[in-house]
């Protein structure tokens, strides 16, 4: 019974305080008016009624007590359905902002979730002398301190870590000598899309600086919400610089007694995709140089991996304060490292080793203690036995010389290097299972997605080698984890070792050769399971909209292998290497006998507004891998030629380089081609396949085959006048052992009267009189004293 009367006097004196705060509150519209009259009178009348309810609480019987929690509940949700109509009016407009929930620091992570995100304070005792010049300047109001504070230093060197414990200190300004509170936040994190979106940041603070700040929220009423969608610059501008200024009369009414200031944290910018973390910072300085006097009161801890043209930048501002974190000293560095050790590895033998050898590189400590976590005793002594031996004192000291030289992650190379082979240790380089789990590791980092290892293994093999996807996982969870059925790192750092040959050795990934690998696996998968009506739709009268199964028959008929090819093909083609030939089969397939399925399957997956982008990326990538082994411009210098390895000729538009005609029948690569100089749109090429094939450029059709030769035909050209009833004249050369001795290396003007370029004969290069060829190796020489340029070169070059 005390437990209840105590819970009523509690709730009372809650909601008496809400009444008092909604007092002053002015509102904007006559909608906010009604609904915080409306809720006043609610708490008033369910005041009366808790009040009652306490005075009578003595007299009441154990008997009436269900009856008695019947009423209470019932207060509680006549309380609880205003104040939601109530808010739901209030903070409309605030949503709009489209905040990233996600981004705050106090988003809540549980269990694994944030155990893999790691937003937690710095350990006890760790970073003391940061802090305290971090909280000495946040807490320092006056008009001379910087506005901007710096925070930077290579990835893994414990800046988020940082970043969460300054966030937390100034929540609710717990220390009464605090000057500031925290007024907005955004933690930018790998793991969650959102916050890897510049564009986010700024609505995001707006929004929590709104809820901490009432004078500011009454000025946003007043704001164009479109800016939202707008860049960074218009965002600082319209939603924060403009009304923060309008506000200072109702938030600082008293110069002469302020009120506390309001502290921006943004964290980790270089994890915003592309160079959008960059461009965001630079922007955000900008902006903040330029409105010193207007942003007063509000003052941004930022952190970011050291950009060097950031650097120049901030450098270069009037009023900032900066904090290197590669600066900090080594014993110091050291110092905490061994702190958060101690306290994560309990009776660890080998704390001391362990601190020398992470050489003050945080993200060093933070993946061994991954590594333990998961071991028993007697295997992380062996872990931690085989780590130090790799590692002697000599190559510590080159390593920490190496450290200070700009490398900050040799030493963290050892540690993923030993990770790694652990993970592979069952086989050999030289056995295929050996390559079947590089290949899963590299897809892992390599998919245009983060995706499951079911997926991963369906793209590399026909058979089911999930389990040897999920038992790798698991053998790299020190550096690899699962969440949502998604493959993620913990690091950038560890994608960064695998990526670079140097580092890696072995383990390297070739990320163009591994992106054509998933190119064909995407191709192979789309040309397994597409088909004419992939969801089996009974009727094609029927609306997709009024189908009521057609989501599950989807989901059925696109199993996910097939859903991630069907929708990622065009990023690993894009990505390829343009080398590759045999890749032009699988496109050319592809689009032959299953483009119109495709675009079946991606209108079902509601994506087939990305169709025409991608088969654009198909065809640049194509035109792109042509190895093209002659090149000719038109008399006019409207239209050129091209001869490729692909034995295709191919006629494009001078000025816009789009392609006109590809003219097919030669066998195998053409090495020569070449425009009539009469002006008549005729086209000769030679080919491999001992031909040469007249064509109309015009029509694209082929007029005549020339055949009859023994060896490859490398060169040809047309008589100077082109004139021959009907006919063109071809003087040709083959390919013969004496063909270095017959070429003479002199290339001539259309007219065949001047030479206009000698190129050394041992280049094989074609000498057709209309194609003037400059060599990217050896030597040439240039007699331009007896040429002449016509308007044909102005046309053809464009500066």
């Amino acid at each position: 019974m005390g437990t209840v009367k105590r819970r009523l006097n509690s709730t009372r004196a809650q909601l008496e305080t809400v009444e008092k705060e909604l007092d002053g509150w002015t509102p904007k519209i006559a909608q906010e008016r009604q609904c915080i009259n409306s809720f006043i009178l609610t708490l008033k009348e369910e005041l009366d009624n808790l009040q009652k309810l306490s005075n009578e609480w003595l007299a009441r019987k154990i008997a009436d007590h269900e009856a008695e929690k019947g009423r209470i509940m019932e207060i509680f949700e006549r309380i609880n359905e205003a104040r939601v109509q109530f808010e739901t009016v209030l903070f409309d407009r605030l949503d709009r902002l489209k905040p990233s929930k996600i981004a705050d620091y106090k988003y809540d992570l549980e269990g694994e979730e944030e155990r893999r995100v790691r937003r937690v304070i710095c350990t006890p005792g760790t970073r003391v002398r940061i802090l305290d010049d971090i909280i000495t300047w946040a807490n320092n109001t006056s008009p001379g301190s910087p506005d901007v504070y710096w925070l930077f230093g290579q990835a893994g060197s414990g800046k988020s870590t940082i970043a969460y414990s300054v966030a937390r200190r100034f929540e609710s300004a717990g220390d009464p000598n605090d000057m500031i509170v925290l007024g907005g936040n955004f933690f930018c994190s790998r793991q969650f899309e959102e916050t890897r979106l510049s564009k986010c940041i700024i609505r995001t603070v707006v929004h929590h600086l709104a809820l901490k700040c009432k004078a500011f929220a009454d000025q946003l009423s007043h704001v164009d919400f479109e800016a939202v969608n707008q860049n960074v610059r218009a965002q600082l501008k319209d939603l924060l610089i403009a009304p923060w200024q309008a506000s200072k009369p109702d938030w600082c009414p008293d110069p002469l007694n302020p009120t506390p200031h309001y502290l921006i944290v943004i964290d980790a910018l270089d994890e915003i995709d592309g160079t959008g973390g960059s461009e965001f910072l630079r922007v955000l300085l900008e902006v903040i140089d330029e409105n010193e006097n207007r942003l007063q009161g509000l003052k941004f801890f930022v952190t970011s991996r050291p950009d060097p043209n950031l650097v120049r930048h901030v450098n270069s501002l009037k009023s900032k304060q900066l904090c290197r974190l590669e600066h900090v000293p080594p014993e110091e560095a050291q110092r905490d490292i061994k702190t958060y050790l101690m306290v994560e590895l309990p009776g660890c033998e080998e704390i001391e080793d362990l601190v020398a050898l992470t050489a003050g590189l945080f993200i060093y400590a933070a993946t061994i203690v991954k590594y333990l976590a998961r071991g028993g005793r007697a295997e992380r002594k062996k872990f931690l036995t085989t780590l130090l031996a790799s590692s002697n004192s000599s190559n510590v000291q080159k390593k920490e010389k190496s450290l200070s030289a700009g490398m900050p992650f040799t030493l963290l190379d050892t540690l993923y290097s030993q990770i790694v082979e652990q993970a592979f240790r069952d086989f050999s380089p030289e056995e295929s299972g050996w390559e079947d789990r590089r290949s899963i590791l590299h897809t892992f980092l390599c998919t245009a997605e983060r995706t499951s290892t079911s997926v991963v293994a369906d793209l590399l093999f026909i058979s089911d080698y999930t389990d040897v996807a999920e038992k790798l996982l698991s053998d790299l969870h020190a550096v690899l984890y699962c969440e949502h059925g998604r493959v993620l790192t913990y690091h950038k750092s560890f994608s960064d070792f695998i990526l670079d040959e140097d580092r890696s050795g072995n383990f390297w990934c070739n990320q163009a050769m591994h992106h054509r690998l998933l190119a064909d696996a995407c191709f192979r998968c789309m040309k397994d399971g597409l088909r004419f009506n992939m969801a089996n739709i009974p009727s094609s009268f029927v609306l997709d909209v009024d189908d009521p199964v057609l989501e599950d028959t989807v989901k059925k008929n696109i199993p996910p292998v097939l859903n991630y090819s069907c929708r990622n093909w065009s990023y690993h083609v894009s990505a390829a290497a343009s080398t590759i030939s045999d890749l032009q089969d699988h496109i050319s397939d592809f689009l032959q006998f299953r483009a119109l399925f495709w675009i079946e399957a991606m209108n079902l997956l509601h994506l087939r507004g990305l169709c025409g982008s991608m088969l654009r990326t198909a065809h640049d990538w194509v035109i792109d891998s042509q190895v093209m082994n002659a090149v000719a411009v038109s008399q006019s210098g409207k239209q050129i030629v091209s001869g490729s390895d692909d034995g295709s000729v191919r006629v494009w538009d001078a000025s816009t380089g789009d392609e006109l005609k590809v003219l097919k029948g030669h066998t195998n690569r053409v090495t020569s081609v070449a425009f009539s100089p009469d002006g008549k749109q005729i086209i000769v090429s030679g080919s491999e396949d001992k031909s040469v094939r007249v064509w109309d450029a015009l029509m694209g059709d082929e007029l005549n085959v020339l055949k009859g030769h023994t060896g490859l035909v490398r060169s040809f050209v047309f008589s100077p006048d082109g004139k021959q009833s009907g006919s063109r004249s071809l003087y040709i050369r083959e390919t013969k052992s004496n063909y270095h001795e017959e070429h003479t290396g002199w290339l001539l003007s259309p007219d065949a009267q001047y030479r206009l370029m000698f190129v050394p004969p041992e280049l094989l290069l074609p000498d057709a009189s209309n194609i003037l060829t400059i060599p990217r190796s050896s030597r040439a020489y240039v007699d331009l004293a007896h040429s002449t340029l016509g308007l044909q070169w102005t046309q053809c070059y464009h500066p």
